[in-house]
């Protein structure tokens, strides 16, 4: 999973406008439930526990929707349940109506919740899954910095790698999270060395997720690492990049 940030330090890149476009918290349950797909129950737990709720809209017409965390991440993939600092917020849970894929809508829904919550925090961050390719280039269109991959380990342990232009900024969410800075990585695939770990015989292509197109024998998910000065194994921005491309 790509692991990305924004600092209160950052610039906001330009995004066009996009007439009819807003975007700002929500109290309608009812309507959030309904375009989220859970029940309002679940809506008020969520914001019982310090999440809140932001909606794009069109014209007025709901499009997509997405959530902050005010106090707490849970990554339930990678199990990670940790508390946030008062300066951190974790954006989580977001999605484009499927009538309203394709239009640019996330990076500016992104923008807009920095916008509106920068006053109150100094650094946000946000993941997502390697095969969920419009989802990172919405990140970085909004202005998020990608600052490592979060991974099993072949030993299936969780950590953060970072890329080697990110480290510092890599530490600080790793100490977040909990989790420690590791030397490699299982990318694009995230969840495969937990497989790999307790069947150390499955690391094939078949352990793969998402699927990979290939025939060969050993894990595709192995990447090349690069050493850096202070010791630890970062990715390569270009290694990043590569990923996302896939």
């Amino acid at each position: 999973m790509s692991f990305a940030t924004f600092w209160i330090e950052d610039t906001l890149p330009s995004i066009s406008t996009l007439p009819g476009f807003t975007a700002g918290p929500t109290s309608d349950w009812d309507e959030l439930a309904e375009i989220n797909r859970i029940t309002p129950a679940e809506v008020t737990d969520r914001i019982n526990k310090g999440h809140r709720p932001y909606v794009a809209r069109m014209n007025g017409q709901p499009v997509a929707y997405g959530w902050l965390a005010t106090s707490k991440v849970s990554i339930g993939e990678l199990d990670i349940n940790v508390e946030l600092s008062p300066d951190d917020r974790y954006l989580w849970d977001f999605a484009t109506l499927p009538d309203w894929q394709g239009r640019g809508l996330y990076p500016r829904l992104l923008q807009s919740i920095l916008e509106q919550e920068i006053q109150n925090a100094k650094r946000f961050w946000i993941i997502h899954a390697p095969e969920n390719l419009p989802s990172g280039a919405g990140m970085s269109k909004a202005g998020f910095e990608f600052v490592g991959q979060l991974s099993f380990t072949v030993d299936g342990e969780v950590g953060l790698a970072p890329y080697a232009d990110s480290t510092e900024r890599a530490r600080i969410g790793a100490d977040l999270l909990q989790v420690p800075l590791i030397e490699s990585v299982l990318a694009p695939c995230w969840s495969c060395g937990g497989t790999i770990a307790k069947n150390p015989e499955k690391s094939d292509v078949d352990s793969c997720w998402p699927p990979q197109k290939s025939s060969q024998s050993d894990c595709c998910c192995v990447k090349e690492v690069k050493k850096t000065n202070n010791g630890i194994i970062a990715l390569s921005s270009q290694s990043h990049r590569s990923s996302l491309k896939r």
